[in-house]
């Protein structure tokens, strides 16, 4: 049988010396990508995970009779969650959509009942992904090495990409530009890092599900594609598919081969596999509504530190993300002229319309 490492066992988390200033750095830094940004789009974005393609609402449905090592948190008990999802990409700065490049999903889930790590009193829970396993900004020093080669390089990309293959992680580092170019509906998404799963540790991953979804895999987007063809195909699809996923959780086994603080390096999904714990359900509907886009791309803000206490985010990359996002989140609504965000507390609260349609036959 596996034995799973506690969440607050030793050397789960290792706090590194000066990482508070570090992350006030990099904090700074991911500060003024914004306004470089605002002063190219005279609009101000996110730090990261700016561009929007595309929204919808659906459903998380936990499965039933877990084992006790996988019914862990949110994830104890089967049920239905009311769930908003953004497809989004990374990078700080602008590109198009039909060049290689880091993309993921934000999630957003009502009516999850437990204390939180903030106390608010909206019952959400926050997952963030990308698709590919690791992540080049591994720790808060390594953030802001990287981050300090693309503030200089901001307007010469081509030299930013220079700097990174000179890097003693060079192929982590250029990872990103090097990702297949598929459709997002078909991209698996990882958690990269680790989270607080009950009394365990884990890992989380977005895989589809459905054949349409993953035969949507073996495809390419043409060098020749529209610059916003990963919009365009997700309205496409989710207006004419019924989209799932399978959420799946890999657990912390061994310290030596899955460490917290490095997310740089990948837990074998061989000899650690991810296993189903919830589905993801979208029926048919418009991703690309005005209303529910810029409703989410200015007001509402997804991190995962906000949630369960019993879904804490673990890992240096992790702390760091919790200045990061709340500072980004505080400096995008304050140029943007907007008091405080908004915190949905369910479906209703989303500006597009509740009801879609389903599909026939």
């Amino acid at each position: 049988m596996p034995e799973y490492i506690k969440w607050d066992a030793p050397g789960v988390e290792v706090f590194q010396p000066g990482e508070v200033e570090k992350i006030k750095e990099v904090s700074d830094q991911f500060n003024r990508f914004q306004m470089m940004n605002f002063n190219e789009h005279h609009h101000c974005l996110r730090g990261t995970h700016l561009k929007t393609q595309g929204c919808v609402m659906g459903k998380l449905k936990v499965k039933d009779n877990l084992p006790p090592h996988l019914a862990q948190g949110m994830f104890a008990k089967s049920g239905e969650y009311d769930t908003i999802l953004r497809y989004s990409s990374l990078t700080p700065k602008l590109v198009p959509d039909n060049v290689p490049a880091p993309r993921g999903i934000r999630m957003k889930v009502f009516g999850v009942e437990g204390e939180k790590i903030w106390g608010e009193d909206k019952k959400t829970q926050d997952f963030t992904f990308n698709n590919y396993p690791v992540l080049e900004l591994r720790d808060p020093k390594t953030t802001n090495e990287i981050a300090d080669s693309l503030e200089r390089n901001w307007n010469q990309l081509d030299k930013f990409g220079e700097e990174m293959g000179k890097r003693k992680d060079a192929e982590l580092a250029c990872m990103g530009g090097g990702l297949p170019k598929q459709y997002m509906v078909a991209m698996p998404e990882y958690s990269q890092s680790a989270y607080r799963f009950g009394d365990y540790v884990a890992k989380f991953g977005v895989f589809p599900l459905s054949a349409e979804q993953k035969a949507l895999a073996k495809e390419t987007i043409p060098d020749d594609a529209p610059i916003n063809i990963l919009s365009q195909h997700n309205c496409e699809f989710h207006l004419s598919h019924r989209v799932t996923y399978t959420f799946c959780a890999q657990l912390l086994q061994n310290l030596d081969e899955q460490p917290v603080e490095d997310i740089g390096i990948e837990w074998d999904p061989k000899k650690y596999p991810f296993e189903e714990i919830a589905t993801l359900e979208f029926e048919p509907q418009d991703s690309w509504l005005p209303e529910f886009r810029v409703w989410w791309d200015d007001r509402i803000t997804v991190n995962g530190w906000h949630g369960l206490k019993t879904h804490q985010p673990l890992g240096g990359t992790n702390r760091m993300r919790r200045v990061v996002y709340a500072e980004s989140r505080k400096l995008r609504l304050r140029v943007n002229g907007w008091r405080d965000y908004v915190e949905p507390e369910g479906i209703k609260d989303v500006p597009a319309p509740v009801v879609v349609p389903l599909l026939v036959g």
